[in-house]
């Protein structure tokens, strides 16, 4: 049996059952290495459905590292973890990428108390706006970004009043 990365004959067989089908993946000896089979820094499930960290980036360079504690992008790959809270802005491009193969959205869409509710819709509106008004300015569009401008005020007055209520 060959290699499913490769043309190499395959010595390594995995088998998982997702959403009541059964996958299997076949992998040679350099192949399982590579992708950290037996290491233990990867999600099976990840490389039977070819997605998050053990799948290769493709086009991006492995030895980028993060600038606070040094971790690289290979080694996330690797390990299937981050090295510091810095890590998330110096592979934002990637682990956005992984966020969305594995759960479809790179924000949170779940239920939230419904003493934060409320302010929380409030903060991610503001955020929205900021970011049209960036654009806005960008494209010359003055009284859109005013309009924006003058929204973010309003919003930004409420949630004040309601968190020294």
């Amino acid at each position: 049996m060959k290699c499913d990365q490769c043309d190499n004959v395959a010595s390594v067989h995995l088998t998982q059952v997702v959403n009541g089908k059964m996958k299997k993946l076949h992998l040679c000896e350099s192949c399982s290495s590579e992708l950290g089979v037996g290491q233990g820094g990867f999600s099976v499930s990840d490389i039977l459905l070819g997605k998050g960290v053990a799948k290769p980036l493709a086009g991006v360079p492995g030895n980028r590292a993060c600038p606070e504690c040094g971790w690289t992008l290979r080694k996330l790959r690797k390990k299937g973890r981050l090295g510091c809270s810095g890590c998330y802005e110096a592979f934002e491009k990637e682990l956005k990428g992984i966020l969305y193969s594995i759960h479809h959205a790179t924000e949170h869409k779940g239920r939230v108390p419904k003493s934060h509710g409320e302010s929380l819709s409030i903060r991610n509106r503001l955020d929205d706006l900021k970011s049209r008004i960036s654009e806005a300015v960008a494209d010359e569009k003055y009284e859109q970004a005013a309009k924006f401008r003058d929204e973010v005020q309003q919003l930004q007055d409420s949630l004040d009043s309601e968190e020294s209520s």
